[in-house]
């Protein structure tokens, strides 16, 4: 299929595509010059955003064999005070609606809000004065976020403003990301660059080499511009999938080079718990590791074996036993919704499991499919849940949650997502992630390091960001390391 579109001057097919998209999913879009013709077999879409700031006005019409479904809206003066912006966002929400009357769908909870961080957006409307009754106005009237959405967003962004508010003025703080892609063995869902250690083993030894040269270079140079580390963050893949004596040299490089008096958190993932020998759960906290995630992504034995995990429901309950005894203060536990062949009683089951289990943190995610997993090829083999189905068993997860005491600290979003839903971490009060919050929230520069790891450089000034990643390959990573750390020394020297 195909839609002509008639846009307003600098106003992008790509700044409406992702819009258009929710009603007519991969139909193929193409700028038309001139007027709407008429008894087009081709339907067309025609928006108009008129005015400046002071308010706009605007009106949007679906022209389709099967009539013309118009929508129009006044604004006042832009909240945001960026008039370009505003009138994206307009043609944005005059689109949504035209295409909602038109096709009688209703594409989820979050309107035209289908970015990754749509807590960013409350944020700046809490910087401008908003209070938390008008910014959830906002988001419903100008976005099209149903208000429970839209509540959620709000008090999530306002329990972070504690810690991200002292942060703004003060760019000698930052965080930092060590990426390990090595894993046991791939997930059935997985898009991460994560490597089996199956195939891939003699790799380990030259990258753990490469990553503890980064780790010191970049360590020093911290040093160097009088940096603090607010927080440390191992990731992956698996990082306690490498051999202890491999996992032990890399987290006392960290103390040594990375660790400073202001690092207030450090975490593992421990992911796998099979990976959680007591050998390694004594080294990490040895190392003080303060943050250990434990993640069984379901409790359900066969769906454990569906989505390639080689632990069981058993070896969680001895991680998680192994990990209190060992004495770390936070423990978080992953969970996804809408796994192939699981039910909202599943979910519930899961839940009760998690909840049994007593962790400080619950990051509950939505499956999503992804290009670069083995699902998306084999979906035939695994029938998913549908929209409504994983809506229901994210409100499992939700009541589970708010029943241990724990609050919504986090949440993002990814694309192709079931029901256009969210991942949502939650925390009891004062045990919230820091690393999490600042990188989700883009407001303080995150250091990446290792394969794969990507680094979020904030500009203190005026808060732009510019986006690093190091390669994904190990051994392209390697080869190019003094490459790499050059790139980050000279970032760090423009931070302060």
């Amino acid at each position: 299929m195909q839609v002509k579109l008639l846009l307003p001057d600098n106003i992008s097919v790509a700044a409406v595509q992702d819009v258009i998209w929710l009603f007519l999913p991969g139909v193929e879009l193409s700028l038309l010059a001139g007027a709407a013709p008429v008894d087009s077999k081709v339907p067309v879409l025609e928006v108009r955003v008129e005015g400046g700031p002071g308010g706009l006005y605007g009106w949007a019409a679906y022209h389709s064999t099967e009539g013309i479904f118009c929508h129009e809206r006044k604004t006042g003066p832009s909240p945001t005070g960026e008039v370009a912006n505003e009138r994206k966002r307009l043609a944005r929400l005059l689109i949504f609606f035209a295409l909602k009357e038109a096709t009688g769908k209703e594409p989820g909870p979050w309107g035209i809000f289908t970015g990754i961080r749509p807590t960013k957006i409350v944020h700046r409307l809490l910087d401008r004065g908003c209070n938390r009754e008008q910014t959830v106005e906002i988001l419903c009237r100008d976005y099209a976020v149903r208000a429970g959405k839209a509540e959620l967003i709000t008090g999530i962004a306002l329990r972070q403003r504690p810690l991200l508010l002292p942060l703004a003025n003060n760019p000698g703080q930052v965080s930092v990301y060590i990426g390990i892609p090595f894993c046991p063995t791939r997930c059935l869902y997985c898009s991460f660059p994560a490597y089996s250690l199956n195939r891939h083993r003699q790799w380990v030894a030259p990258f753990t080499e490469v990553l503890l040269a980064e780790i010191r270079a970049v360590g020093e140079e911290l040093c160097h511009h009088n940096l603090e580390v607010q927080s440390i963050y191992f990731g992956g893949g698996t990082p306690t999938s490498l051999a202890a004596e491999q996992l032990a040299e890399l987290l006392e490089a960290a103390n040594l080079y990375l660790r400073t008096a202001g690092t207030v958190e450090f975490t593992v993932e421990g992911g796998r718990p099979d990976t959680l020998s007591l050998e390694r759960l004594r080294i990490c906290a040895g190392a003080g590791v303060t943050r250990l995630s434990i993640n069984p992504q379901s409790m359900q034995e066969r769906t454990l074996k569906v989505i390639g995990r080689d632990h069981s429901v058993e070896d969680v309950y001895r991680a998680v036993e192994a990990a209190r005894n060992v004495g770390f203060p936070v423990l978080n536990m992953d969970v996804i919704v809408g796994l192939p062949g699981e039910g909202v009683a599943d979910v519930e089951s899961t839940m009760e499991h998690i909840k049994g289990l007593a962790p400080e943190n619950v990051t509950v995610h939505t499956l999503a499919v992804k290009r670069a997993s083995r699902l998306l090829d084999e979906l035939s083999n695994h029938p998913l849940p549908t929209g409504e189905e994983a809506a229901a068993m994210w409100e499992v997860t939700r009541k589970y949650a708010a029943g241990s005491g724990m609050v919504p600290y986090y949440l993002y979003r990814q694309k192709r997502m079931l029901g256009n839903l969210e991942n949502v971490g939650y925390a009891l009060p004062g045990r919230e992630c820091v690393y999490n919050i600042q990188m989700i929230e883009e407001r303080q520069t995150v250091i990446g390091l290792g394969a794969g790891a990507g680094s979020k450089w904030v500009n203190p000034r005026d808060g732009s960001l510019i986006n690093q990643y190091n390669p994904k390959d190990p051994q392209d990573y390697i080869r190019r390391l003094p490459e790499l750390i050059k790139r980050k020394i000279d970032k760090l020297a423009a931070i302060r």
